[in-house]
Parts: structure tokens; sequence; C-alpha cells
């Protein structure tokens, strides 16, 4: 059940475009119409994939989070794909019109071929993307310039959609108008990549630590820095070999007036284990946000917390900037293997000795075992978990809408 909710956005595309082709009363065997709407409905996926990745607010908010939003984001990549196997498979024919079928058209249909190709392409390196071979891997930033031929396969289908004249003109009106539709998500993603550009701002890292395969960086601002609230996340990239790329992580402090910013970053791959050893103080740091709608409900009632790993860092924010008197009461467990694997213990120890409704418990798994979990309490007004994403479909399963969470694999 829950994998199909994770797809209502897809099955209702699906289910607007039959709407959409329904209009023109079709006439065509099944087959025709099955590759009109396989062409259809592969165009619009590619669309709402630029619109998604466009990174604007407005859409981040529908989605509750730009996680979700990238979420949805590679699977509307994964249905364009799949439909754009079936529409080039069985491409539809109408005999009838080949005369009407000039240069222009017949140029239009091989730059449906050619969109086909790259799109494949694209989908089969993003297959090859998650394997590795012999310990060797596509390294981030190799990969994540080919999101750009996209947009290549995004123009050569939109060509291929409003020019290809070998179809009747009913089919053709609904054609144009998907293409309007889509030349409007190419106009907000250019818009989205402006704002990006924008909201980008140099920080210069103050302070360095390295301490458990985690480094904290401290960076203040050079001018204006960004606007932001605790639980939220930003991307971060530096001129350095390597880490040019921008990469999102949690912002685990900085919400005073100073501007200074804080990132608590555990070296899992290239980039962070990168970070971990290039990154100095006096660096230039790029940081792009901020973004994300991870946050505690500020209510009366019970909230209980759960960080594991380096899942501590919105946690982090939270509690640095936390008020002296709480609403509600708040139970806080952090999840670790060792007690020298903790980070920022000695925040989360004082804001408990600080605060009276905050609770705080530290579950070292080699000391006390393995973590028993939540008890199903119905006083319990929202959980509010970061961590590996088994644990999380765990307490997904046992709180429902109850569990407030970001996938921070996108």
């Amino acid at each position: 059940m829950a994998l199909v909710l994770r797809w209502i956005p897809q099955i209702g595309l699906m289910i607007v475009i039959s709407a959409f082709l329904l209009i023109a009363n079709p006439t065509e065997d099944l087959a025709t119409v099955g590759a009109i709407y396989a062409g259809m409905l592969a165009f619009s996926s590619m669309s709402l994939n630029l619109l998604l990745g466009s990174r604007l607010s407005p859409i981040e908010r529908l989605f509750g989070g730009m996680d979700k939003m990238f979420m949805q984001h590679r699977q509307f990549g994964y249905l364009a794909l799949v439909a754009a196997v079936v529409h080039w498979l069985n491409p539809p024919s109408f005999p009838q019109f080949l005369a009407a079928c000039d240069d222009l058209c017949k140029s239009a249909i091989r730059s449906g071929e050619i969109g086909f190709y790259v799109l494949a392409g694209l989908g089969a390196l993003a297959a090859i993307r998650r394997k590795t071979f012999r310990g060797v891997k596509i390294p981030y930033h190799w990969w994540k310039i080919t999101h750009y031929g996209l947009l290549i396969a995004w123009w050569l289908t939109f060509f291929h959609l409003m020019q290809n004249r070998k179809m009747p003109a009913v089919y053709q009106q609904l054609a144009e108008v998907l293409g309007v539709i889509g030349a409007i998500c190419l106009a907000l993603y250019l818009i989205g990549w402006v704002l990006r550009k924008l909201r980008t701002r140099t920080y210069v890292v103050e302070e360095v630590t390295k301490s458990m395969g985690v480094t904290g960086i401290r960076a203040h601002p050079k001018g204006r820095g960004i606007r932001h609230r605790a639980g939220q996340f930003a991307f971060i990239k530096t001129r350095k070999p390597g880490l040019r790329e921008a990469h999102p992580f949690t912002i685990s402090g900085g919400e005073d007036r100073d501007g200074v910013v804080q990132f608590n970053i555990k070296g899992l791959g290239d980039f962070t284990k990168r970070l971990h050893e290039d990154l100095a103080a006096g660096d230039t740091l790029k940081v792009e946000g901020a973004y994300g709608d991870f946050r505690y409900p500020d209510k009366d009632g019970r909230q209980a917390w759960i960080a594991a790993g380096i899942g501590i860092t919105p946690f982090l924010s939270f509690v640095r900037s936390m008020p002296d008197e709480l609403l509600g009461r708040i139970d806080m467990t952090y999840l670790v293997r060792t007690p020298d694997e903790a980070v920022g213990l000695k925040e989360f120890e004082a804001a408990a000795a600080r605060v009276d409704n905050f609770n705080f418990t530290l579950h070292a798994s080699e000391e006390k075992g393995r973590w028993p979990g939540l008890k199903s309490d119905s006083d319990l007004k929202a959980v509010l978990f970061c961590g590996p994403p088994v644990l999380r479909d765990m307490l997904k399963k046992q709180f429902g809408r109850r569990l407030r969470f970001e996938y921070f694999e996108f």
C-alpha cells in the first residue's frame, strides 16, 4: 500500500492523459491509440521532471519538502522511459497522411527517434550508476552532468511533438496543447535555475573539526547569508577538485542573527570523504538554500524524537534554537553504536538540563543492546525521525502519518 501511495502522482498523470486523449474520441485501433497515449505520457513525464528539478519553493511546499519532490522527480523519469519504450516499439502509423509529411515533418519524426535514444542512454547510465564493478563506481559529479541530457531529450521530443504532421489534426492539436504545457514547465525550470543562482551565498570557513569520520564545519557569510530555520538543509560546494558539485546537507546550527552556519557531515561517499580530507579554515564555501520542511510542531502534546547516527544533525539545529519553555513534552532518543560516536552530546545534555519538558536519552547499542523501539502510545502527537531507511520504514508502519521525516537518500 505504501508503494502505491508513493506512485500516486504518476498514476494521476496516467489518468489525466487518458482523459485528455478520450476528448479526441479516437476511432483508430487499440494499438495505435495506445502508441499515441504512450508518446503523450512520455513527454508529459519529461516535462514534469523538469518542473520538479526547478527547486521552486511553491512546488517544494506542494510535495511536502524537496526530498519528496526529488523522489517524484526520479519516479517521473522511470515513467517517461517506460512510456518512451512502448511508443518506440509500436509507433503509431497513419498511411493516409504520408503525403502531408514534408521535410520538416520527416525531421520531426527523426528527432523523436534520437530523443528516445538519448533518454534510453540516460536510463542505462542511471542503472549502471547504482552498481559497483570491481570496486569502481561512476563518480557522482560525472554522473550528475548526464542530467543535462534530459534537456536535450526534451527539446528533441518537443520538436517531434509539435512538427510531426503525419497524424489526424485532432491528435496534432492535443499534442500542441501538451507542447505548450511542457514549454511552461521548461520556463519554470529556467526561472528556478536563475533563482538558485540568486539564493546562493558565499561563506568563509571559520573552523573545521574532524572526529570519528564526521566533519564539523562552521562558516560565516561574506556579505549576506542565507535565510533558514531549524531542520532545513542547504547545498554546499567549494572550488577545490572533487568538491565543485553541490551536495545537500542538513544545517546543524546557525539560526542566530550573525548568519553563521554549521554542518556536521559523515564521510560516506566520494564527496564527503574528500570534504573530510581537503576542507580547511579559510576556504570559500558556496551555500545554496535553504530547503526542506522538517520541523517539529510547536504545540501542546507529547512528541518523540529519534535520531540514529549522523541523522542527529537536524536535531542539533533544533536544540540550538530551543526556547527555555516548551508548550509540550519532548522525549528524545539518540541511537549510536558507541558513546564515542555521539555528535553534540554535551549540547543535548545541556538542553535537557535547561529545558524542563525536554528529556534526552543516549542509547549505545554496544552497551545496552538493540534498541527496543517505541511503544505505540495514543498520547504521542508526533514522532520525528532521522536515520537509516530500514528504521524509518519500521517506524512508518507503526506510526503512519504521525511520523515526520525526510528522505535523505535523494
